[in-house]
Formats: structure tokens, C-alpha cells, sequence
């Protein structure tokens, strides 16, 4: 490989990398609550940062009592809209995974039925 070719592939590597820094980081929003006993809640999103699409959220409940396997989430959006989805068990969690829509400014918070903890994440729209 002559110098002048080196000198391209070495340009043409340099500028991916630059496109590629260029393409919005993912903001991996996440929240728990921390008591040492008691139930912990936890709430994360996986929308691209500055956005008012949270993308995927997910909450769990990391030590539910064992008779439960299934429970009710309580989803409270940064506009007041609240609304319920269902949790399952999965190795020994309730798990809970939805995608809203597009948000305000603000907290979005989980509570599940049967705890009095919720988590919440900060939504910070920028577009």
C-alpha cells in the first residue's frame, strides 16, 4: 500500500468515526428507590437523549412477596396522565415493560400495587 492510499484509508476511517459520533447518544434514564428493607422499585428508559419519546420503559419490583406473581403498575407521566399496566414474575421480579408516547417535561414514575414506594425518571424534552 503506497503512502497517498495509507493517507485516504486513514481519512475515510477518521470521518466515520466522526459521522458516527454524530448520531444522538442513548439516554439510559433509570431510577430505584433505596430503602434497605422493604420493596425497591425500579423505573429505566432507553429513548435518545433530549428527547420527549422515552423510548422503552421498564419498571421492576426486585423483592415482591413470594405469593405474587403477577401485579399491577401504576404509571404516572409528567402531564398528570396516569394510567395501569400489568407486571409478570420473572426470576423472582415483577417485571413490567411498555412504550408510551411523546412527553412533557417532567417525572415519570411507577408504583406498583401493594408498595407505597414509586420510582420516578426525569423526562427532558430539548427538540
Amino acid at each position: 500500500m503506497n503512502r497517498s492510499s495509507l493517507r485516504s484509508l486513514v481519512v475515510a476511517a477518521a470521518a466515520l468515526v466522526s459521522a458516527a459520533g454524530a448520531v444522538p447518544a442513548q439516554a439510559a434514564a433509570s431510577a430505584c428507590t433505596h430503602h434497605w428493607s422493604g420493596p425497591q422499585i425500579c423505573i429505566s428508559t432507553d429513548g435518545e437523549q433530549g428527547s420527549a419519546n422515552p423510548g422503552h420503559v421498564t419498571t421492576a419490583w426486585t423483592n415482591p412477596p413470594k405469593h405474587l406473581r403477577t401485579a399491577t403498575v401504576h404509571i404516572k407521566e409528567p402531564d398528570g396522565f396516569q394510567y395501569t399496566v400489568k407486571a409478570h414474575r420473572v426470576r423472582g421480579q415483577l417485571i413490567a415493560s411498555f412504550t408510551p408516547g411523546l412527553m412533557d417535561d417532567g417525572k415519570l414514575c411507577a408504583r406498583y400495587a401493594g408498595s407505597s414506594r414509586m420510582a420516578c425518571v426525569q423526562i427532558i424534552n430539548r427538540m
